[in-house]
């Protein structure tokens, strides 16, 4: 009869865990689908769901980074207007308050597809889109990148390792390398949105002192110019591991860190 309980405890534990994770990830696809549907169909109350009132849009243009302001992008949205472009959500990750999501955006008058690198935070119960990095490309040359680049990423590895080791050595030099000079972090702390200044974040680094934080790169994805990591940070002093979502673009030939959100757990040996 124990052993019977003990298992049922597991099975219900799975399921909530499994029907919490399907419930996070249809939150996300909601807001994901305000961005497509709003864009698309000229509705700009929708967009205001799906971003935050603060968001930035990134994109290269001519080597140089190119930054659009949130509230003029949907301002520009014409209410009840249709646009042609199909938008798709391509992955979405999440780790607790915090997520990731790709999405490809195609223009069929244009023949031209966008893809989109999010970060999105739970503000308040509600998934709100952070930011978003921008790569626009012909279809055809899309295509042809559909075989990832190994030599791109290792750059975008070498960048990610710059910013991985710098922060355990207190190496501002590489940590200059790792993120642009705007840089910013965002997280939430008891349901409400905080942001670190990257300035601000820099200056924990520069005693010199070795910090006990393992960090290992989980995953990258990019296209042309545009990419998105996901970082894990042990720090068994603290006991906790954090999780950062990296939005990086490539300019002037290359990777930068443009902004990071992050969230962290409990770390259990």
């Amino acid at each position: 009869m124990k052993k019977t309980t003990v298992l049922l405890t597991t099975l219900v534990l799975i399921w909530n865990f499994n029907t919490n994770a399907q419930s996070e990830i249809e939150q996300i696809n909601t807001t994901l689908q305000h961005y497509t549907e709003g864009t698309a169909n000229g509705e700009p109350e929708r967009l205001k769901k799906a971003f935050h009132k603060d968001f930035n849009l990134f994109i290269v243009d001519s080597d140089t980074l190119k930054v659009i302001e949130g509230a003029g992008y949907i301002e520009r949205v014409e209410k009840g207007k249709k646009y042609n472009r199909v938008g798709k959500i391509v992955a979405v990750d999440y780790e607790n308050d915090a997520a990731s999501a790709k999405i490809e955006v195609y223009f069929p008058d244009r023949k031209r597809i966008a893809t989109d690198y999010l970060l999105l935070l739970k503000i308040e119960g509600t998934w709100k889109i952070m930011h978003k990095i921008i790569d626009l490309n012909a279809f055809e040359k899309v295509v042809d990148l559909q075989v990832k680049n190994t030599l791109e990423i290792d750059n975008i590895n070498t960048t990610l390792l710059h910013y991985i080791e710098g922060t355990a050595n207190s190496d501002t030099k590489r940590l200059d390398k790792a993120f642009h000079k705007d840089f910013n972090l965002y997280y939430i702390k008891n349901e409400a949105l905080e942001i670190i200044s990257g300035q601000k974040y820099m200056t924990n680094f520069t005693n010199g002192k070795t910090y006990n934080r393992i960090g290992k790169v989980l995953s990258i994805d990019y296209e042309d110019t545009a990419g998105l990591a996901k970082i894990q940070v042990l720090m068994p002093d603290r006991d906790r591991v954090a999780i950062d979502y990296l939005l990086l673009l490539k300019i002037k030939g290359t990777w930068k860190i443009i902004h990071k959100s992050f969230t962290s757990k409990t770390y259990s040996k």
